[in-house]
């Protein structure tokens, strides 16, 4: 599908709708049929198992290039090893020519709206064309359409992109395609500088005969222009300047010297630096670019996800009135397609019924479809500003509410300590009364006690009345 979109331009037509510019109406008319589209999807070329075969042809093409590169010295095909070779190429060639016979039947004429088909229809002609030149024996004219089949393998940095494994290796590629422009002003800059440099050593150092009779490589490095432009190049590069150039300059001609050193600083400190800042730029703008699209990719998905929660939500209410109670979310949450979707989300089954309370924001013992989808956007995704000042607001009202019921249970707890005071009190009365309640029954006991031994001295002395009469006892007589 990426291939079709990059075919079609909507990858460029997205960018320029993503910039704000106004895309015009006949770019807008460039539409297809679905049949049109499933057609593409369904034709052989569009399949990963023929790609792959590609990628994997191209990727030993390039080493057969490699190998009959260092082994063959000779264009007479008479030779075994060349004839093995230009058979070997022709089977490659074929297999590419018919690669691009199928992609064009995929995509008729828009195969030549992509740059890279462009590019591979390129090289399958040059292909062909080597192939003729040299069975008619004049391979001499084609060696460097035979040399640019090596070029083939930037095809591969083509089927690479997307692939999470070498997104790094993707990212460098295209933040050096992207920074193709500037590498090309900066290059002429360079050239402007270092002709100027060049001019001025050359100048100084160059056109002195006391110079070249003190220095006898002066016409080498510093005898024309030319010379004083590689010499520089040689300087900003740091290959073995200072022996060779730096240090006769300095010894001879000091101010040659400061000038080559102003170069050095300029161009390889100044310039080159800048280039490859460029490049690191691009680099980390392709980085952050991918995140953003990675980051729309995954709102999309979802966003689709939540609305197939929400369908589940529909079609596990029963009642139909658009609530779930406790009972029927806890069954539709412990569904095996539920699970795996809540899943997706980060959020676990048991999270779920747990934050049955939380999205039951009108705590009416049910939950509505805006409450779940509202509590599984809460649980899933990060804090936002406005949920923190609620979660502060609400924490300081309970702080408040804490504060207020300790001071009641303070007061509460004072009240206890005066009871308890007179409670101690009332406890002191009740010990004195029961003791002498104690002494007073004591009293009592005694007091019955006696009474009864009073009684009994009574009643013996009735009993002694009762049996004995009284003695009479004679009176003694008076005289």
């Amino acid at each position: 599908m990426d291939a079709i979109n990059g075919v079609l331009g909507r990858d460029r037509l997205q960018t320029r709708r993503d910039a704000g510019e106004l895309i015009s109406c006949f770019e807008q008319f460039n539409a297809e049929l679905r049949q049109e589209v499933d057609r593409r999807k369904a034709h052989l070329a569009h399949s990963g198992k023929f790609n792959g075969f590609i990628v994997l042809v191209i990727l030993v093409n390039t080493i057969v290039i490699g190998v009959e590169t260092d082994s063959v010295r000779t264009d007479d095909l008479q030779d075994g090893q060349k004839m093995a070779f230009f058979v070997v190429e022709g089977l490659f060639g074929f297999i590419f020519f018919a690669e691009m016979v199928l992609r064009i039947n995929q995509l008729s004429w828009d195969y030549f709206v992509d740059p890279w088909n462009i590019f591979d229809y390129s090289l399958v002609v040059l292909s062909c064309s080597d192939i003729v030149a040299t069975l008619s024996g004049q391979a001499g004219g084609m060696r460097l359409a035979s040399s640019l089949r090596i070029f083939r393998l930037l095809r591969v940095v083509r089927s690479i992109k997307g692939l999470a494994i070498v997104q790094g290796l993707w990212m460098i590629i295209q933040g050096l395609l992207d920074s193709a422009k500037t590498m090309v002003w900066v290059a002429f800059a360079l050239i402007i500088l270092v002709y100027c440099f060049a001019v001025s050593m050359t100048t100084l150092t160059g056109h002195d005969p006391k110079t070249k009779e003190a220095w006898p490589d002066a016409d080498v490095f510093m005898g024309s222009v030319l010379g004083s432009m590689l010499t520089v190049v040689q300087v900003i590069t740091l290959d073995q300047w200072t022996s060779d150039v730096a240090r006769p300059l300095l010894e001879i001609v000091p101010i040659s010297f400061s000038v080559l050193m102003m170069a050095i600083v300029v161009l390889t400190f100044g310039t080159l630096n800048i280039l490859v800042a460029v490049m690191v730029e691009r680099v980390g703008q392709i980085a952050q670019d991918s995140k953003q699209t990675s980051q729309k990719i995954l709102v999309q998905t979802e966003t689709l996800l939540l609305q197939s929660i929400l369908d589940d939500f529909h079609d596990a209410d029963s009642q139909e009135n658009g609530h779930l109670e406790l009972k029927e979310f806890r069954k539709l949450i412990r569904g095996r397609s539920m699970s795996q979707k809540l899943s997706l989300l980060g959020v676990t089954p048991d999270e779920a019924e747990s934050l049955f309370e939380l999205m039951d924001v009108d705590k009416n013992g049910t939950v509505t479809p805006g409450e779940f989808i509202s509590g599984l956007e809460k649980v899933k995704g990060n804090a936002r500003g406005q949920d923190v000042v609620q979660l502060i607001c609400f924490a300081q009202k309970q702080v408040l509410r804490a504060t207020r019921f300790v001071a009641k249970v303070q007061a509460l707890n004072d009240k206890v300590d005066e009871i308890q005071s007179r409670m101690n009190v009332i406890g002191k009365s009740l010990t004195i009364e029961l003791s002498e309640k104690q002494a007073s029954m004591v009293r009592t006991e005694k007091t019955f006690s006696s009474a009864a031994q009073r009684q009994l001295v009574i009643m013996q002395l009735d009993k002694n009345r009762m049996h004995n009469y009284p003695v009479t006892v004679k009176e003694p007589e008076t005289p």
